[in-house]
Formats: C-alpha cells, sequence, structure tokens
C-alpha cells in the first residue's frame, strides 16, 4: 500500500504533458488559495493545510508544484483530444521529418483545454504570514504528488523524477501535509532540510531547483482559526522514479527521515524495513 500513487505517474507522457502547456499559458489553476478560515468546509472539496518557504529567484518566488491523479474520465478526454491533435498534425511532423523518425503520439506535445490536473502552490497568496507562510488550499478531492519545482508561476522547471511522495485528500476535510521546502540547491541553500542535497556542483551557468518535505505530526502547530474544524494528517505514500518528457532538468525530493530514503538511487520505504 505505500507505493499506491505510483499508478498516478505510470504514464506521465499522459498525465503532465496536458498540464505543462496549460502552466506556461497560465490558464485556470487547480487550487484556491485561501486568505482567510472558511467557516465550514464544502463537503464535496478537499483542503490542504501546509507551511511553505518563500525563497526567491531574482524577483521571482521558487515554488513547488503538486499534481493530481486525473480520473478515469479526464484520461479519456485526454486521450481522445490528443488523438485528435496528432491525426492533425501528422503530414506536418512527416515532412519535418524528412528520412528520420516520425513522432510518435507519446513524443507529441499539444495545447490541451481540458481541466488541469496540477497547480503552483503559490506563496504570494496566504493564510498567515512568517518566515513561513501558512497556506490553505482547497482541491479537487484525490491523490495528489509532490512533482517538482519551479519559479513563479510558469511550467515546471525541475520534476521530481528520482523518487517523491504522494498522498490523500479527502472531502470535506483538512489534510495536514507538513512544511515545503524549495529553493536553488546547485551551491549550499540556506533553507532547512535543503543544505546538503546537492552541494558545490558544475552548475555554473545556470541552477538546479530542490524540494524538502517535513511532514506534519499530531505537535504540529494549526492556525486558531482552523481548529474547530475537521483536520487530518496526510498519509504519505512513496513514489517512484518516472520519465517526464521535455521537462528542463529533474532531481529528487529530499530524503525524509523515517519515511522517503534511497538505496543506490532509487527511492524506498524506510517504514518497511
Amino acid at each position: 500500500m505505500r507505493r499506491l500513487l505510483l499508478s498516478a505517474v505510470a504514464a506521465f507522457s499522459v498525465l503532465i504533458a496536458p498540464q505543462v502547456a496549460l502552466a506556461k499559458k497560465e490558464k485556470v489553476e487547480a487550487a484556491e488559495h485561501l486568505e482567510q478560515a472558511p467557516a465550514a468546509l464544502e463537503p464535496g472539496s478537499a483542503y490542504i493545510l501546509l507551511k511553505s518557504s518563500v525563497a526567491k529567484s531574482g524577483l521571482f518566488a521558487v515554488q513547488q508544484v503538486m499534481l493530481r491523479k486525473p480520473s478515469e474520465q479526464e484520461m479519456s478526454d485526454y486521450l481522445s483530444a490528443k488523438q485528435v491533435a496528432y491525426d492533425a498534425e501528422l503530414p506536418k511532423l512527416k515532412k519535418a521529418a524528412k528520412d528520420g523518425p516520425v513522432p510518435t503520439i507519446d513524443e507529441f506535445a499539444f495545447d490541451y483545454d481540458g481541466k488541469p490536473n496540477s497547480f503552483v502552490v503559490t506563496v504570494g497568496k496566504f493564510l498567515e504570514d512568517g518566515d513561513m507562510r501558512t497556506l490553505l488550499l482547497k482541491v479537487p478531492p484525490g491523490d495528489y504528488v509532490l512533482y517538482g519545482v519551479t519559479v513563479g508561476n510558469r511550467g515546471i522547471i525541475t520534476c521530481n523524477c528520482l523518487g517523491t511522495v504522494g498522498f490523500s485528500a479527502q472531502p470535506g476535510v483538512i489534510t495536514h501535509l507538513g512544511s515545503l521546502y524549495a529553493d536553488k540547491v546547485h551551491k549550499e541553500s540556506p533553507l532547512p532540510h535543503l543544505e546538503d542535497e546537492l552541494g558545490e556542483q558544475m552548475f555554473q551557468y545556470g541552477f538546479v531547483l530542490g524540494a524538502a518535505l517535513v511532514p506534519a505530526d499530531a505537535q504540529a502547530p494549526v492556525p486558531a482559526s482552523l481548529q474547530q474544524l475537521p483536520i487530518s494528517l496526510a498519509q504519505l505514500e512513496i513514489v517512484d522514479q518516472f520519465y517526464q518528457p521535455g521537462v528542463p532538468n529533474i532531481n529528487r525530493l529530499a530524503p525524509i527521515p523515517g519515511i522517503l530514503g534511497y538505496e543506490s538511487g532509487l527511492p524506498v520505504d524506510l517504514r518497511a524495513k
């Protein structure tokens, strides 16, 4: 059961490709960032409570990206739209390829106008301010993955392709996730939990983004405005390595003591040992 969300990323050319286009075009988010505590929770919505770091790259915030596992209907709608777009573009693809290989439908990227299944965790919209900002997100119920990191609200820059975690957000409940950290990690980061993730490497003319999670526990503080609402701790699942075509950089979620580790580069569930 610890790898329940693997199916959410097993076909990333299907799940992520539309959202890359959506994020670049800055279409409607798949999450609402609440700046005031609700008096009551909507029974058909899920809520995610977290704290987020506020590191920047120049003028733009370094922010995490979450992905929601699409429903079967969403998957079907996307695949149908992709097939139509691919068939329409195929003559041009063949002409451009000349005598070389023609891109397959799995390699084909297009602008998809369907429902987005991922979103940027926007630190500029918050419930409480501080060194770590407290965020409350209203999202569609479902299974979510800590997918990667971006700068500002653009498309994903670094995916957690080498290992990450996911969790389920149930309707009518606030899922308390914990503290998310994101920063540039091509050199030592001043943020805790990221300082040793890459260390000094040969990125003299660019940068690499990294992410970390410190899960909430029973002692984690909850804003007073939310304490009378139903809250449950996020139950983390391990997500294996996956392939994401088109992403500029790849990394992994930082190890989580007692939960997520890495052996020979592969993510392992430390709770199973």
